[in-house]
């Protein structure tokens, strides 16, 4: 990798490029010739995203007569190589690079991402979680795809978003821990039952109390008396149980069931809201939510 290497390395390697000759650094920048017959061929790779130790230097650059760029696989090759690197299933597979193309491609759109979901990190990542009871995938979408790629807490919260968006732990948990018709009655049975309605309210309004002590008391609605997205984003990012549990209550309006007919989706995903339900209710019923969120269950002033 030709950016990563020493300045003193980099022009040793200038006469061999244009000269047919290197200097040998470890015996004194002894010359060494090459053979007239020899056909030597040197090919370096560069990522332009890394510096390295010391800046690349122009002459040193300028020797090299092609430089082609290299772009990442298609997607189905990028499946291929996950599948055989990681010993993944290709559903599995499928789901990670699909989420990764989609991060790789908002990166590039508006640089609202620095860092690119790599191959290899799409080839890690199927490894340790199929590797890895589901138990964990939450801790291991945090720790090896967000906390990796997020420079700061805005980055890590788009890529968050984004995962979101696609359902990518569902649908993960889904194939990693397929449930059977047999073992459908054993984990109903592990299934804890929802808390009481009143229970739901008195948690979701003592976090708004926080939310509004914390950001302030407009960071929830705008001029026009709607509710901003912010206000939901940050609960997703901070207490997403408590949101989800709360906005479920909304099925006593029948929300749920206009949703489901427009856009031909559930609106839960093993037994919890998803997140497109609550971005679809925030676009589509926003003053109905604000009256539901003040008077029916009531938990903003």
């Amino acid at each position: 990798e030709i950016n990563a290497i020493r300045e003193s390395e980099q022009i040793s390697l200038n006469s061999l490029l244009s000269e047919s000759h290197i200097n040998l650094i470890s015996k004194g920048f002894e010359r060494c010739s090459l053979k007239e017959t020899s056909k030597l061929v040197i090919i370096g790779t560069m990522n332009k995203s890394v510096l390295g130790i010391n800046k690349l230097q122009e002459a040193f650059e300028d020797r090299f007569l092609v430089c082609p760029e290299i772009t990442y696989p298609t997607k189905q090759k990028e499946i291929e190589i996950a599948v055989k690197l990681s010993g993944c299933k290709k559903i599995v597979a499928e789901t990670v690079v699909d989420a990764a193309r989609q991060i790789r491609k908002q990166a590039i759109k508006d640089f609202s991402i620095t860092k690119i979901f790599s191959t290899r990190l799409i080839v890690n990542f199927c490894l340790i979680v199929s590797n890895m009871s589901p138990d964990y995938l939450r801790y291991n979408i945090e720790n090896v795809i967000i906390n990796k790629l997020g420079e700061n807490q805005e980055e890590k919260k788009s890529i968050a978003m984004i995962l979101d968006g696609k359902l990518f732990e569902d649908n993960l948990k889904k194939y990693l821990c397929p449930i059977s018709k047999a073992k459908s009655s054993i984990k109903a049975g592990l299934i804890f039952p929802r808390a009481p309605e009143a229970k739901i309210i008195s948690n979701f309004k003592s976090k708004v109390e926080a939310y509004v002590f914390e950001l302030g008391n407009g960071k929830y609605k705008n001029e026009d008396g709607s509710l901003m997205w912010k206000f939901f984003e940050w609960f997703w990012q901070q207490h997403r149980t408590s949101l989800k549990d709360y906005i479920q209550l909304t099925e006593k309006l029948g929300y749920h069931k206009v949703y489901k007919e427009s856009i031909r989706q559930n609106h839960l995903c093993n037994g919890e809201i998803t997140f497109r339900y609550i971005k679809w209710l925030y676009r589509n019923r926003n003053k109905d939510l604000m009256d539901f969120m003040r008077r029916v269950c009531p938990v903003l002033d």
